[in-house]
């Protein structure tokens, strides 16, 4: 396995995180909002389990793995389809299996450094920072377009109207943002590159992280092709997230919820999801779909989720099988403390 070691702080607090999620999964199931019963449906309705292995598979995995080899080749790195195939379900397994410990989109960058020989390693960094927010944009661009066809019907209930404003109003942020990315400025004269160098010490770090994100989009500016194409497939991946996410509710609680209100609530759900809590959201994840899918009427959120994040967990379990046969092809299994340290500039 991959070797890191962790400090007394980061053991501390990857405990804690822990304790929280077990606190956040004890107080569901004691209101009954979580029952684990809800995961039979994998056992007694087959035709569900073959379509949500084939769901992981083709979106996730495949689709995903696509998105990230477009932007690797829109950043000049030299990485074949099904090496970031392979590198894609080694890092959902590192993801689960090592939380805590070393995140698999480090594993990631740290493996596709080495095929680059310490060439272009800011390039295939900053690739993996990228795919997150093309993910991010793809979910927004789902959402933010329901918003615009849905907004008449989202009258009946008002709570969703400053949330559905929310989704369309962030989309159209990431739209501007991408006008601003791509505007033609000379080298050197670039007034939000200047704007983020100055690193204000009470947001040094958010200044950091939007430097690098829309230096990583500038790069793309010699090759919008590539992001367009990252871009739709994210659409897709979303578009067709949202609906696995739907058909699980439908078959797990017997309700068949209204669409235009469970497209606008569902980012805010996949959103909290992302807090790097517990692998795949755990314990967030079961709060923030309960407390969704009570606003627009439905029970049972909690246990939804309960099923999707097994699904997908398990799913991540089965990218050891790639990470052991790069063992076996004789790769490097040890990751340096260095090597993580330079694996995101």
């Amino acid at each position: 396995m991959v070797r890191v070691s962790m400090s007394p702080k980061k053991i501390l607090t990857t405990l804690m995180k822990f304790a929280l999620v077990g606190l956040l999964l004890w107080w569901m199931v004691r209101g009954g909002r979580l029952n684990a019963t809800s995961l039979a449906i994998f056992i007694q309705n087959v035709p569900y389990l073959l379509l949500s292995v084939a769901f992981w598979l083709a979106i996730p995995v495949g689709l995903g793995s696509f998105r990230w080899f477009k932007l690797l080749r829109g950043a000049k790195v030299q990485v074949g389809f099904l090496r970031a195939l392979q590198l894609q379900m080694v890092g959902l397994f590192f993801n689960t299996a090592m939380p805590g410990a070393v995140s698999g989109d480090l594993v990631k960058a740290v493996y596709v450094v080495r095929d680059q020989r310490g060439q272009r390693r800011t390039s295939a960094a900053l690739a993996i920072i990228l795919d997150r927010v093309v993910g991010l944009m793809g979910l927004f661009t789902v959402a933010g377009v329901a918003s615009i066809f849905y907004l008449r019907s989202l009258r009946s209930n008002p709570v969703l109207i400053p949330m559905a404003w929310l989704v369309f109003a962030s989309w159209m942020g990431m739209l501007s943002f991408l006008t601003v990315v791509f505007y033609p400025h000379k080298t050197g004269r670039d007034p939000i590159e200047r704007l983020l160098n100055k690193k204000p010490w009470l947001l040094r770090r958010v200044f950091a992280l939007v430097l690098k994100v829309y230096q990583a989009l500038r790069a793309y500016r010699d090759h919008p092709r590539e992001l367009l194409i990252a871009w739709g497939v994210s659409v897709v991946i979303q578009a067709v997230g949202v609906a696995y996410y739907w058909y699980t509710t439908v078959e797990l609680t017997g309700q068949v919820p209204d669409f235009s209100q469970f497209v606008i609530v569902l980012p805010f759900g996949m959103i909290a999801t992302v807090i790097p809590i517990a692998p795949g959201g755990l314990g967030v994840g079961h709060v923030a779909f309960d407390k969704l899918f009570t606003l627009i009427g439905l029970n049972g959120g909690a246990n939804v989720f309960n099923v999707i994040a097994l699904g997908q967990l398990l799913l991540n379990l089965t990218g050891i099988v790639p990470y052991l046969f790069m063992r076996r092809k004789g790769e490097p299994a040890g990751i340096t403390e260095d090597e993580l340290r330079h694996a995101v500039p």
